[in-house]
Parts: structure tokens; sequence; C-alpha cells
């Protein structure tokens, strides 16, 4: 426990010197200052991840840059499926998403790429698709 109140900075340490021990102390940490389920948090990256356009960026730091968002997505929101079945479902359902959100954020130049890919039979998975894309510029 003493541990724990010297690491903490002095305006928030004598809030928690009287908890008992130090489960109790790390709980009311977390409650108090994890942002893992702040929906404020998730509010603000999900802003930037639907307004996300390439514009000038390359088709890599434009990818690179949603990936991030997605992966702080996934920090603050921790979905846990049942069964493995619906998990792999899920899996499955927001990797599409992620390539659609991907497709609509490039710029009208891809237009054409873009109508090939959701033109077949199964839309590829995110990293087949983004390879896809960067081939048409290495392409050209």
């Amino acid at each position: 426990m003493a541990w724990l109140w010297d690491a903490m900075t002095s305006e928030i340490n004598d809030t928690w010197m009287f908890l008992s021990i130090a489960k109790k102390i790390w709980k009311a940490l977390e409650e108090t200052y994890s942002k893992a389920k702040d929906a404020a948090q998730i509010y603000d990256v999900k802003v930037k991840h639907v307004t996300a356009k390439q514009g000038n960026k390359t088709v890599t730091d434009y990818a690179n840059h949603l990936k991030a968002l997605w992966m702080e997505l996934d920090h603050y929101r921790v979905i846990q499926a049942k069964c493995s079945t619906n998990a792999a479902l899920l899996k499955e359902y927001i990797e599409q998403d992620k390539v659609y959100d991907f497709l609509v954020g490039l710029n009208s130049d891809f237009d054409q790429v873009r109508v090939q890919i959701l033109g077949k039979e199964k839309v590829p998975g995110l990293n087949e698709v983004m390879a896809i894309v960067r081939s048409e510029v290495e392409g050209d």
C-alpha cells in the first residue's frame, strides 16, 4: 500500500490513505481514473474514425491512421462473446466494417478499384484490400 501511495501525486494520494487494503486502493483508482470504459473517450475516437479521409495522405499513411484508431477503440471497448461461434461471426463483421470504412475514406482516384473490390463475390479481408489498393498506386 505504501508503494501505491508513494507512486501517486500528492494531489490524490491523501484521498486513498484511509483504505485498508491495496485491492481497495486499486479498485478505487480504476473507477476514478481508468479511461478503459470512458464514453467520452470512445466518442472522441469514433468521431476521428468516421471523419477519417485519405486526403493528402498516402494509402499507407491513411491505412495506418485508421488502424491506430481501431486499436484505440479495441482498447476502450472490450467485447466478449458467450460462445466461439458468435465470437468468430462478430470478428468477421468487424473486419468487414473496417474494409468498408477504409474504402469510404479513400480519395476518388480509387473509385475504380473500390468498385472492383466491392464487386467480388466475397469481399476480401482488410489486409488484402489494403494490398490491392496499394498495388493500384504502384501500378501507375
